[in-house]
């Protein structure tokens, strides 16, 4: 399902134009991917509340429901972890015809890389921390660097301070739900566009 890692954008939390710059990104992105104006978009989040460093995924998608946007797998009440994340896959792919998956993930890294924010066309391979073997997953893959990685991944992503988790997931979610809006708003003002012209176009279940 994934896709080998190309267009791919660093920015640091500490940046002021972190959210903007991954936002502009997301959004070339999202225009590169063939058909993107008739395509639902559908957003996994991956990860659980369990270990703390592993709460990135969860703690977007529930911003991301906070904040009305549809087609959301994986949030603080309802977790997509390396238990259900194949048949989670199997169910987006069951219910979207031809999403645009947009994947979110936490990471481990080496200490310099740690508050990075990592976006590429491409999937994400959850699990290789902590030494799980999952299918790659994702059309876009959006990662954050909690923690530095060393032989034990749980215990890092056990020991991974919250405060980084939660700044890293608000930029992440922001950044998010900018791209959304705005394509959003380009597929609606497409629709109107051709529904003046008498032209019928595909509904998408964003």
């Amino acid at each position: 399902m994934g896709k080998k890692v190309v267009n791919k954008i660093v920015v640091k939390l500490g940046e002021d134009s972190a959210a903007p710059k991954l936002t502009e990104h997301l959004l070339r992105l999202m225009d590169q991917e063939k058909g993107i104006n008739s395509r639902p978009l559908v957003f996994l989040c991956i990860g659980s509340d369990r270990y703390t460093g592993d709460a990135l995924g969860p703690l977007v998608g529930s911003y991301l429901a906070e904040q009305g946007v549809k087609n959301i797998y994986g949030c603080l009440d309802s977790p997509v972890h390396a238990g259900n994340l194949v048949d989670t896959a199997r169910t987006i792919f069951n219910n979207h015809d031809h999403p645009v998956l947009v994947a979110v993930d936490a990471c481990l890294g080496k200490i310099g890389e740690v508050g990075n924010i990592e976006a590429w066309t491409g999937g994400i391979e959850a699990g290789i921390a902590v030494g799980n073997r999952l299918p790659s997953v994702g059309d876009i893959a959006i990662i954050g660097v909690v923690n530095a990685g060393g032989q034990l991944g749980y215990l890092d992503l056990h020991s991974t301070p919250l405060s980084i988790v939660v700044k890293l997931s608000k930029v992440i979610s922001l950044a998010i739900l900018t791209a959304y809006r705005e394509v959003c708003a380009s597929e609606a003002a497409a629709y109107r566009g051709s529904a003046n012209s008498g032209i019928n176009r595909p509904t998408k279940d964003t």
